[in-house]
């Protein structure tokens, strides 16, 4: 039920500051499944569900059911990060630690990366740690 909560697409994003961001908990799409593949690499496994004429045409040719996406090393850190447990904040000092960013660069790549995942459908945010 909070998973539902947590996904459900809202009509008008509200405005939040950088400060409120920072506090939040990115949770993945219990929906997107993922592996880890040989060099430690995580691999996104998205369902498709095409609808209406596109669906009928995917059972015809049938066309593959999921997608996979592959991350790169640093996509795949901030997705290990995204369970619930640890804020943004958390994951921007992690980013800055191992590679050696500026926090401004950290910050500024991480929320880029994390408002693609949001947009997809999938991470959603918490503001309690699960």
């Amino acid at each position: 039920m909070l998973l539902k909560q947590l996904f459900r697409r809202q009509a008008k994003p509200s405005q939040v500051d950088r400060r409120q961001v920072l506090r939040l908990y990115p949770v993945r799409n219990a929906v997107v499944r993922f592996v880890q593949n040989e060099d430690g690499l995580y691999i996104l496994i998205v369902p498709v569900r095409p609808r209406g004429i596109f669906g009928w045409l995917s059972r015809i040719f049938k066309l593959p059911s999921e997608h996979r996406i592959e991350l790169d090393e640093l996509g795949s850190a901030v997705w290990a990060l995204c369970d619930g447990h640890h804020t943004v904040d958390a994951i921007v000092q992690h980013l800055t630690r191992r590679y050696k960013l500026e926090r401004r660069e950290a910050e500024f790549s991480l929320f880029a990366f994390l408002n693609t995942l949001s947009r997809r459908g999938f991470i959603a945010y918490s503001k309690k740690r699960l």
